[in-house]
């Protein structure tokens, strides 16, 4: 092994143990690392309509600003939406139980040991025949079982869903003061940068810094605009179909786009459960494919156009990270781990001794 191998080796393996100890960090200051990396990907998500702003003649600060006041507008009613149409769904929520549990009673299923109760004796009435052994209940057919779990089953569902939520709600106000920050600071940090390191030093750092900037904006950009196109066209196919909550489901797509691979198609399940308890089986097929149909033509084809191949990731790391940060942090984890990945590979793509661990990240063929 020449002495360039061993120093490349070296410096991956570096590199590996330096990404180690960042997720461990992360994950022991998360309370604190969980705004600031929501404002993060926010700024990133803004940077793009900033510059368009910059580039039609406004001033950087009057184009921030706005970028600023429009982020807060939107988070402001989009927390106020999801607020009251979570409300209005868990206030049906008893009816959508019924519906369910007479559906699933009135399918034929064979009775399965396990599912279904066998035959119970209870103690019979000891003033008639202290003598008598017991009596049999009368056993629950398979359905009525597989009803009552399915019954538990999404009410707990629903209770860890509204209850974990909130770990989104609740540090908006300092999401919003980071970000802020960060489009204060942001224009100021090339001249920082050479003031710290002149000449070119200072130049290749802000080479790399540009780099990273521009593939995280385009991501970000990327994954805002086609969840929101998803979003928008479930939106009109629920609408028009008549979709309990259809406003709901559409920012769940929308925010679902984040929770790559997983977050989609997992969307798509709460609509088409309500179709089928609500709607006519055949026009709850249609809405059922039409929603499968427009997740498939935004994800596979808009939104891998649009990022490039280089921006994806291999879905078994992907998975494995989501896992992670899903167990650790919860909804927010699953929201912000795949954006966290993305940022990791961008790095490590810009500098020549962990390229090699970038590739291995992409789902390049």
């Amino acid at each position: 092994m020449t002495l360039e191998s061993r120093r490349d080796a070296s410096a991956a393996a570096i590199v590996v143990i330096a990404v180690i100890l960042g997720v461990a960090a992360f994950t022991w200051l998360g309370p604190v690392l969980k705004p600031f990396l929501v404002a993060v990907f926010l700024f990133y998500a803004t940077e793009s309509a900033a510059k368009a702003l910059v580039g039609i003649g406004l001033r950087p600060a009057t184009a921030y600003a706005a970028c600023l006041l429009l982020a807060i507008a939107g988070v402001m009613l989009l927390t106020q939406l999801v607020y009251r149409e979570s409300q209005l769904f868990l206030g049906k929520w008893p009816q959508y139980e019924q519906r369910l549990d007479q559906a699933v009673s009135q399918l034929r299923i064979p009775e399965i040991a396990g599912l279904s109760h066998g035959a119970p004796r209870v103690p019979a009435n000891p003033d008639d025949d202290p003598g008598l052994a017991t009596e049999p209940v009368a056993p629950k057919s398979t359905s009525t079982a597989l009803a009552e779990n399915v019954q538990r089953s999404s009410r707990l569902l629903l209770d860890y869903l509204f209850r974990h939520s909130l770990d989104i709600v609740e540090p908006l106000v300092l999401v919003l003061v980071y970000l802020l920050f960060l489009f204060l600071e942001s224009r100021k940090f090339p001249a920082r940068t050479m003031r710290a390191f002149p000449g070119e030093q200072g130049r290749r750092l802000l080479q790399i810094e540009e780099g990273i900037t521009e593939s995280m904006e385009r991501f970000m950009a990327v994954k805002t605009l086609v969840g929101a196109g998803m979003a928008v066209a479930a939106g009109v196919l629920m609408l028009a179909f008549g979709v309990d909550h259809w406003l709901l489901w559409s920012v769940v797509f929308f925010l679902s786009n984040y929770v790559t691979y997983i977050g989609s198609a997992a969307a798509c399940v709460p609509p088409i459960v309500l179709a089928f308890l609500n709607l006519h089986p055949f026009t709850a097929a249609a809405v059922a494919a039409l929603l499968v149909i427009n997740r498939l033509i935004w994800i596979d084809v808009v939104e891998v156009r649009a990022a490039g191949r280089s921006l994806n990731l291999d879905p078994v790391a992907a998975f494995l990270w989501l896992a992670y940060w899903g167990w650790v942090w919860g909804v927010l984890g699953l929201l912000l781990a795949y954006p966290m990945l993305a940022a990791v590979k961008v790095v490590l793509m810009h500098f020549p001794t962990t390229r090699g661990l970038a590739v291995l990240l992409g789902d390049e063929e």
